[in-house]
């Protein structure tokens, strides 16, 4: 038997050639071996380059196209609870989701349970209780144990509009800020997210599951918005994934990247896609594309190169980030798709008679390409999107002069033209109240973009400063912060000064 690729074929060729060299003791002249042919599904070339491409679909739209196309199954609304919760917090109707988890597991595909806990379509939840919302969560977490791969536990949880808020909208009126100081994150403060990925992690704990914990949103996929701007949504999902990953608690798994990208200046695909994605994946969770669909403004009104150059952008930037695991498209042909007057998916056709566009075959090569880099004859794209990302890079930490002072180290990923800096600083044998940076950038590098630190500076010798939150470090514990430059990393110094 072979696979689509001919792997298996090719392998037998090369062997039974050996195999003919050692027999007859002479020479045989045996010409190149050709190269393995390029995978011909989406399904099977994601999975060569290491991660898994998935659909969103509803048990009426699960063709042929489905298990050959993709690796990966979201029910794009058969698990979300005005579908399948009651009002006490148990489960109803489940049959439409049943039936895309048995047609997932018996094609070999993952499921994405989407979701949990979200503002809207809350159905018999509305205005519920933690208590109710956590009865739902542990009922729907054990119905499908292992079977769901991941689970979207909290979605949409930050307000539009890129002002960083939370949304005061949620399934139950519970009291974020207990003590009212407007800090999400104290121990004192109820916490719809914090809570509920708590009772989810308890479940799959107690019951030995191999389910992993997201948080999903959108408009979060760029370090800026239109413009230039700081991302304030980004941000906002940046500080709350580094909160619940960095404690005592791991309570993230994985974060979500909506990316449905449209004429909104908040959802444009921005040149920092993949730095964002890295800054993430430093924290050590998984990252996903996780609803993908490019509006045909964003190429000006064309599903032609002009549309599929944008995805080959946005496939690359998850492919240079080793912790982006997967990419899934919100449905399969613009006709069913939720936004088909703005044409944003693969495929056009409908109803089981799909036709591939231009911007199918861009994720198909981008794919066959892999993470190792791309194709020299590829349509130009944004540096950071398209380049080929070299290993992380560790410089030598600091000496501190004190030792009771501050240490930093920092590690670089870069590619061609650009990289991101992840800047840990750690104090010395007593408890630091503050810290300052002092950096010294190679020739050609300049900031562009930073997180979690206040800066002075662009190129040449940049000072960076703790922010309100973390600037106490206790004896030999550390807290990090990033930028992102032009140019390369390579030679960068620091200076850590306790303050």
């Amino acid at each position: 038997m072979t696979d689509p690729s001919g792997r298996v074929r090719i392998r037998s060729v090369v062997a039974a050639l050996a195999v003919a060299v050692l027999a007859g003791g002479g020479a045989v002249a045996v010409g190149k071996v050709p190269a393995l042919a390029a995978e011909t599904t989406l399904r099977a070339a994601a999975a060569k380059a290491g991660l898994f491409f998935g659909v969103a679909a509803s048990p009426g739209r699960l063709s042929s196209i489905v298990n050959q196309e993709f690796g990966q199954l979201t029910p794009e609304n058969d698990m979300k609870p005005d579908s399948i919760a009651t009002s006490s917090g148990g489960l109803r109707n489940t049959g439409n989701a049943d039936t895309l988890v048995n047609y997932a597991q018996t094609n070999n595909m993952l499921v994405r349970g989407h979701t949990l806990v979200w503002h809207s379509q809350a159905g018999q939840l509305q205005g519920t209780s933690q208590a109710t919302l956590n009865t739902f969560i542990g009922n729907a977490i054990t119905r499908w144990g292992s079977r769901i791969a991941y689970w979207d536990v909290v979605n949409e949880a930050l307000d539009d509009n890129n002002n960083g808020r939370r949304r005061t909208q949620w399934p139950h009126s519970l009291s974020r800020d207990a003590n009212g100081d407007g800090d999400y994150v104290d121990a004192g403060d109820t916490d719809v997210i914090r809570d509920s990925f708590r009772r989810a992690k308890e479940v799959v704990q107690q019951n030995g599951l191999t389910t992993k914990l997201c948080i999903n949103d959108y408009d979060v996929e760029g370090l800026t918005v239109s413009g230039g701007a700081r991302n304030n949504k980004a941000q906002a999902l940046y500080d709350i994934v580094r909160a619940y990953t960095q404690g005592t608690e791991r309570l993230i798994d994985c974060v979500g990247f909506q990316a449905h990208f449209n004429d909104n200046p908040n959802s444009i695909i921005s040149d920092d896609l993949q730095a964002n994605i890295q800054r993430f994946a430093d924290l050590g969770v998984e990252v996903h594309i996780t609803e993908l669909d490019i509006d045909d403004d964003l190429s000006n009104n064309d599903i032609g190169q002009g549309q599929a150059n944008n995805y080959r952008k946005v496939v690359r930037a998850c492919l240079n980030v080793a912790r982006c695991t997967g990419i899934t498209v919100w449905g399969i042909a613009d006709s069913e798709s939720w936004r088909s007057s703005e044409r944003g998916l693969l495929f056009t056709g409908g109803s089981g008679n799909y036709q591939k566009k231009a911007a199918y075959s861009a994720v198909l090569d981008e794919l066959n390409k892999g993470r190792s880099g791309v194709n020299p004859s590829s349509p130009p794209v944004s540096p950071s999107a398209s380049a080929s990302v070299s290993p992380s890079v560790s410089v030598s930490p600091s000496t501190p002069t004190d030792p009771s002072g501050c240490s930093a180290s920092v590690s670089l990923n870069s590619w061609t033209g650009g990289f991101v800096a992840t800047v840990r600083v750690t104090a010395g044998s007593s408890a630091i109240n503050g810290w300052r940076i002092t950096a010294g950038l190679p020739a050609g590098a300049a900031v562009t973009n930073h997180w979690n630190a206040e800066r002075s500076g662009t190129s040449g010798t940049v000072q960076f400063a703790n922010v309100g939150y973390n600037g106490r470090i206790a004896a030999g514990q550390f807290t990090e912060f990033g930028f992102q430059s032009s140019g390369a990393g390579a030679g960068t110094t620091l200076t850590c000064t306790a303050t």
